[in-house]
């Protein structure tokens, strides 16, 4: 009689049944984001200790699960009272860790990674679908549902997807919520490590070594719905923006950490003066080399800062032992230079209280006072040592300059992209006309009636805008979304018995200019850049030199261009802003491209 003969009833024996999923060989990530449950038993390493302690909560540490190369913590959470559970997904909830022997650290809080898992669709079609998976200790459900727990004791299950390296690790219990404190404990690497021998494989011989015929038994999957999961209270990992948030914040704390360099200073750092009295307070020269061009501290706190921020290197050298006020960069030019090109009245004041030299020159005759002389800032380097007064001729130079550019108004510009021209003396027609057109056929329409589609680029390099401008003299202006304003053709063609210059603000970088007189191009230069000695006076008359100013962007290259050709214009800003109406050109062949 059997053992169990007593107890069932006899059945006819089990017809054969079809396979409903098989055990498929192990995957490339089999083990790396859960145990391998399926394939072995793992040795088990008991241990009861209290690893974390509140006034009404014990964490205890209840054993290991080792598996071949991996293993999983157990924890067990006793409450001695259960209040309602705070917001789940706290920060402060329970946090767990280990640090390895090594010096690494893996937590329960490293966070997510997206995880890309293949699959099988109702229609047999292979698909990816992508989720969001835990890494470094993972939490696993204990495999209870919520219901079939106790109200005072919760199971925590973590698994690391490695094996500790040799030697002793510690074991980090903190929960703030239950007023846990952070609780270390040692942990026997090498006694999980020797437990992982013994870990058993349930199918050894399951897989053949030979691929099966095509006909055999098709490996499959199946995947269940799991209704359970972790304990609510483990502090889960920081989202991706609030990880961002502690970088920046740790950036911050850093920020101002003394240190005896000038290394990351960015472009508005500069500006900082607690950032610069951190980095002197570390040990940071004054005499440095911190930019371009020999560019020391106080050269690029006066060109990009604060007066707030020059104040700060210049009390620093304060017994006066560093030549500091007036070192000179490559270019030999001082700190006031770069001041008096930014018109900064707080930081060229503190300058010239500490003795700054204003009146040597150092780009050719041009010298910081003189620049400042040609602002509101003059009256500061008035009588000031070596002061020069500008002769009448260039103060009426300056007075033209200042007028021209005021003619562009204070309205920003739109130059992007801008092809436009300046022809002196020539009405509408008659520019009309040496554009190979009949004034008759071309009247003054808006932009949006042209004759051509803007959006096509190809097709709209064809035409230009002409309209007249008042001055004395006067003249006509030609527009572009091009560069054909620009073109020698163009300028050869209607420059005949006057000038006409042209310019094209080249979206790519750069704004070029062209001068032609009685149909032949006499100049063509890169205008707009910082000035150097040899350079055209009206490069600095026209304030290619100043960074900082109170006109538009690109207000002082239109009024160059005008003085180029010999205009004086009284109001610019219809010519300047070509979106008004206009007479349209087709450029006949012979001045197109």
């Amino acid at each position: 009689m059997g053992f169990f003969d007593d107890l069932v009833l006899p059945e006819e024996p089990s017809p054969e049944r079809a396979v409903w999923v098989g055990l498929g060989p192990p995957g490339e990530d089999e083990g790396r984001y859960a145990p391998p449950v399926d394939r072995f038993a793992p040795a088990r390493v008991p241990r009861l200790d209290v690893v974390g302690a509140g006034p009404g909560t014990r964490v205890l540490l209840t054993g290991w699960s080792v598996w071949p190369r991996s293993v999983t913590l157990h924890l067990a959470v006793f409450r001695s009272v259960r209040r309602q559970d705070p917001e789940a997904g706290r920060q402060s909830g329970l946090r767990v860790g280990l640090r390895f022997s090594d010096g690494r650290r893996v937590t329960s809080l490293d966070g997510r990674v997206s995880r890309r898992i293949p699959f099988t669709g109702p229609q047999g079609r292979a698909d990816v679908a992508t989720t969001e998976q835990a890494v470094g200790l993972i939490p696993l459900d204990p495999g209870l549902h919520h219901s079939h727990r106790s109200l005072f004791k919760t199971d925590v299950d973590l698994y690391l997807p490695e094996l500790p390296p040799p030697g002793e690790a510690v074991l980090v219990v903190e929960w703030p919520d239950e007023s846990v404190p952070e609780t270390r404990t040692a942990v026997d690497a090498e006694e999980l490590r020797a437990a992982s021998r013994r870990a058993l494989e349930v199918w050894p011989d399951l897989y053949p070594p030979e691929p099966e015929p095509e006909s055999a038994q098709q490996w499959g999957t199946f995947a269940t719905m799991e209704m359970s999961g972790p304990p609510a209270f483990l502090a889960p990992p920081l989202t991706r923006r609030q990880l961002e948030a502690l970088r920046r914040e740790e950036e911050a704390r850093q920020r101002y950490v003394p240190r005896a360099d000038w290394q990351r200073m960015g472009y508005r750092d500069w500006g900082d003066a607690e950032l610069i009295r951190a980095r002197l307070a570390g040990g940071a020269p004054l005499t440095a080399v911190a930019g371009q061009s020999g560019a020391t501290p106080l050269h690029l706190a006066a060109e990009r800062g604060t007066a707030e921020a020059v104040t700060a290197l210049l009390t620093h050298d304060a017994d006066g032992n560093t030549p500091l006020v007036d070192a000179r960069d490559d270019d030999g030019h001082t700190p006031l230079w770069y001041a008096a090109q930014n018109v900064d009245e707080g930081a060229v004041r503190a300058l010239l209280d500490a003795g700054a030299d204003a009146w040597t020159p150092q780009s050719g005759p041009w010298s910081p006072g003189r620049l400042l002389s040609t602002t509101r800032l003059a009256p500061l380097v008035r009588g000031l040592p070596g002061a020069v007064e500008p002769s009448a001729e260039e103060t009426a130079a300056q007075r033209r300059a200042d007028a021209l550019v005021a003619a562009f108004g204070g309205e920003p510009l739109w130059t992007e992209g801008l092809g436009i021209c300046f022809v002196r003396d020539l009405s509408e027609d008659e520019v009309v006309r040496r554009l190979g057109a009949d004034p008759a056929r071309c009247p003054r329409t808006a932009p949006d009636d042209a004759p051509f589609d803007p959006a096509d680029y190809d097709v709209s390099l064809r035409y230009v805008g002409v309209l007249g401008v008042d001055g004395a003299p006067g003249g006509c202006v030609i527009t572009q979304d091009g560069y054909m304003p620009s073109d020698d053709a163009v300028l050869r063609a209607i420059s005949a018995g006057t000038a006409a210059y042209g310019m094209y603000f080249n979206p790519k970088g750069g704004t070029f200019g062209t001068l032609a007189r009685d149909g032949e191009v006499v100049e063509s230069e890169e205008i707009g850049l910082w000035p150097r000695a040899s350079d055209p006076e009206a490069f600095w008359t026209f304030r290619f030199w100043q960074r900082k100013h109170d006109f538009p962007h690109g207000a002082n290259l239109m009024a160059y261009a005008c003085a180029a050709a010999g205009l004086d214009i009284d109001d610019g800003r219809d010519a300047a802003g070509h979106r008004g109406p206009r007479r349209w050109v087709e450029l006949p062949p012979r001045l197109r491209r």
